[in-house]
């Protein structure tokens, strides 16, 4: 059972790394949101995580004037894709034509015209039908009957739908998301091999049994869970170029844990 001061440490590590995600996010929406009305916009996908913006304005610079270069980031981590503008609107078209023989550190990146965030089209009003006078009559004349009949079966009050009750976390089991989708059981159990662990597993698709791109490892006790999560909050943990998303599991219904891989 763990202590009171471990289980402490463990919900401010928690709310820590909670934070910190929170504000990666607003950092990249507000990168995106700078460059949007940019003219002559390329998007440039599949990046090498290392790339600078100043590495991918030179790189761009050959077929032309390049205003603006961009790597987005969240936090200070690379999301793997940028923009890059263009002074002119032919070069920007001879980059998209020529996309196919487009590398950077013999990785092939992918572009394409960037498309303007647009607001979502109205819906169409719907169609009045028409109806006859004597269906107008009938739907105007009131109903005595039908309304004492409905006085006398009046629904009783719905009672109030409780509250869900907030999912604990587990002592001994962490979460590790946003990894490579050909990842294996022992894979993931050698990248804790520094820890006391005694299983890992790899979420599949029941159907299909293909990689979900998450898994969940369980620790030998509390403590070595704390460390690892601990460990990897401040030295994120990498495999393929991915940074792995590392916490505590909840304990009901482990599977049910969002796991989205970052484009790689």
């Amino acid at each position: 059972m763990s202590s009171p001061k471990a289980v402490e440490t463990k919900a401010t590590e928690a709310k820590a790394t909670e934070a910190k995600a929170t504000e990666a996010k607003a950092t990249e929406a507000k990168a995106v949101e700078t460059l949007k009305d940019l003219p002559h916009k390329l998007f440039v996908g599949n990046l090498p995580f290392k790339t600078t913006d100043e590495e991918l304005k030179e790189y761009f610079a050959k077929f032309g004037a390049v205003t603006e270069a961009r790597v987005i980031r969240r936090g200070k981590r690379s999301m793997g894709y940028g923009f890059v503008a263009f002074e002119k609107e032919e070069t920007a078209d001879k980059v998209v034509s020529a996309k196919d023989t487009l590398k950077m550190e013999e990785r092939s990146i992918n572009v394409e015209k960037a498309r303007p965030m647009s607001e979502p089209e109205p819906r169409p009003a719907p169609r009045r039908t028409r109806r006859s006078r004597k269906n107008k009559q009938a739907e105007s004349e009131p109903a005595k009957k039908d309304d004492k009949v409905a006085d006398k079966q009046a629904k009783p009050k719905e009672k109030p739908a409780e509250p869900k009750k907030p999912r604990e976390v587990s002592d001994t089991i962490a979460y590790v998301g946003n990894l490579p989708f050909a990842t294996t059981d022992e894979e993931l159990s050698k990248l804790f091999a520094g820890f006391s662990i005694s299983s890992a597993r790899i979420v599949t698709n029941k159907k299909s049994r293909r990689s979900k791109g998450y898994g969940f490892v369980t620790f030998a006790s509390n403590d070595e869970q704390a460390k690892a999560i601990s460990k990897y909050s401040s030295e994120p943990l990498v495999v393929g170029e991915r940074p792995l998303r590392i916490k505590p599991a909840l304990k009901e219904e482990p599977e049910s844990e969002s796991a989205t891989p970052e484009t790689s």
